[in-house]
């Protein structure tokens, strides 16, 4: 049975937040039905809390021909629902390297760090239907556990603030009969069913079938998800002792031992590395490759390895990280 009030469940995750008077809660807004019904369920909320400071971003990076339209209505709907509104248009780089998904939400999120305040707790309108595309992206592209994880309900951003996904245990199903029943206008992006784009070939094509085949397959999802991001979690508190022990203060990884590790060892430290230098991940073959070049090093032959921004090589004794600017 498909529930039509979100919103008990809602006021239970903001309240375990357990946030000071005076917190910022900040909704990320696209303007699709998810959002929007987040945006709705915080209103409400604010009813019940008008303690917090509220916040409506809505950041237009023009990849549709109609979103200057959709930022004016999103403008207009905040008006009439009183609330705070950041809506202006957001400059995305471009190039034939570059992933424009990829870019547009690097740069979203680097925007909302700078409007939003420290302690904010940004909502996000990400759903199960979400989490299943996003695990079955990662497997597609051969990631690990830490990829498989997909997303968290709440997870760290920049400074103090907090990234949260109220929904995330909704099906888009039911966000749909929610926003019905309750009066929530929204807009439907008519790409969302170009199935050249990977995530809506699995979102229009693939999951219908296999839910239609097994109908609790985004339950099933979601719980394989949520068991590897503890193992990624278990993972990552063993590696932080031995990481520590090896790190020196100015970011540069110790040798020390190296040779003594097995190959797997090896690489479980290296992710732990470039992800306390939030750095990103590179793929297996890559990191594979870079192993490889320690273990060869020896007996004299050099460490350099690129990926995305990132150059990793050795100096002497250490690994060193450098980024291209």
């Amino acid at each position: 049975m498909v529930t039509t009030d979100l919103y008990p469940d809602f006021a239970k995750q903001l309240d375990s937040l357990a946030l000071s008077p005076g917190h910022q809660i900040v909704v990320a807004l696209g303007g699709g039905a998810d959002s929007q019904s987040v945006l709705d369920l915080t209103l409400r909320y604010r009813e019940e809390h008008p303690e917090y400071t509220y916040l409506a971003i809505h950041l237009d990076h023009y990849f549709h021909p109609d979103s200057p339209k959709w930022a004016e209505f999103l403008r207009a709907y905040c008006q009439k629902s009183e609330i705070s509104a950041v809506v202006e248009p957001l400059a995305v780089p471009s190039g034939a390297r570059l992933s424009k998904e990829e870019q547009g939400r690097n740069a979203r999120y680097q925007r909302m760090a700078e409007l939003t305040e420290d302690n904010a707790v940004i909502l996000l309108g990400q759903h199960r239907n979400d989490q299943t595309e996003t695990f079955l992206l990662q497997l597609k592209r051969g990631a690990g556990p830490k990829g498989l994880a997909a997303m968290a309900r709440e997870s760290a951003f920049v400074g103090n603030r907090r990234l949260f996904r109220p929904l995330l245990s909704i099906t888009k199903a039911e966000i749909y009969a929610y926003a019905h029943a309750h009066g929530v206008e929204w807009i439907e992006d008519d790409t969302n069913t170009d199935t050249t784009i990977e995530r809506n070939f699995l979102r229009c094509e693939i999951i219908p079938i296999l839910t239609a085949r097994w109908p609790q397959f985004l339950d099933t999802v979601a719980r394989s998800a949520q068991l590897c991001a503890e193992q990624t979690a278990l993972l990552d508190e063993l590696l932080q002792e031995h990481l520590q022990a090896q790190l020196e203060s100015d970011g540069r990884l110790h040798l020390q031992g190296w040779w003594q590790l097995s190959e797997m060892r090896q690489r479980a430290l290296l992710r732990a590395w470039l992800q306390h230098l939030s750095a990103p991940i590179p793929s297996f073959a890559v990191l594979n490759e870079l192993t490889t070049q320690i273990q060869r090093s020896t007996g004299g032959k050099k460490v350099r390895v690129q990926w995305a921004n990132i150059e990793v090589y050795r100096q002497q004794k250490w690994l060193v990280l450098k980024r291209e600017r």
